[in-house]
């Protein structure tokens, strides 16, 4: 079973990850990170450690998230315990050129880097919450599929070949004209 567990200390929202992160998922991701932004929170780090399986979706949700970071101008989006599968799927997206991540062992670390978040130690916050996340019908879905991946044709040109026929498929089943 699938959970993203989620804490925030100060400016820092955390995500942990077990199982798949997944378009069944990702919609909850994207409404913790976007409640965290209207917050003040600024920076975010999801830890990989437990997680099994990323799919598009939730890493064009997670890009998503970098983005916003990045034209906020003063955000970090920082991936920790990337397995070599997971790493080898960030990287092949591109998101290695927007997002910090590190493999298995990373630890949290301060943007000053003379601190730790978390418990003091490296160690993610001890407060972690499940998000309630029902899993969503395919229509609830759709809409979050299609951002992610129009994230990810966005943000690397190399993608669009990857996700041309999910997005041009997404939109036409959501009744949306091409965007150009």
């Amino acid at each position: 079973m699938s959970k993203i567990l989620v804490a925030r200390s100060a400016d820092l929202g955390f995500v942990k990850v077990v199982g798949r992160g997944s378009f069944q998922n990702s919609g909850c991701l994207k409404a913790f990170y976007q409640q965290l932004l209207k917050e003040g929170v600024s920076r975010f780090v999801v830890d990989l450690d437990a997680c099994t399986y990323l799919d598009s979706t939730f890493l064009g949700i997670l890009l998503g998230l970098g983005l916003k970071l990045k034209d906020a101008g003063t955000g970090l989006l920082h991936i920790l315990n990337a397995n070599p599968r997971n790493l080898e799927l960030l990287k092949n997206l591109g998101l290695d050129r927007l997002i910090v991540i590190e493999g298995a062992g990373g630890s949290l670390r301060s943007s000053n880097g003379n601190g730790h978040a978390g418990g003091g130690n490296g160690t993610p916050p001890a407060n972690l919450e499940e998000v309630p996340c029902p899993v969503p019908t395919r229509a609830e879905a759709a809409p979050t599929i299609l951002e992610a991946h129009e994230n990810l044709m966005q943000f690397d040109p190399r993608n669009v070949p990857k996700f041309k026929d999910v997005v041009e498929f997404l939109r036409e089943d959501l009744g949306q004209a091409a965007k150009h």
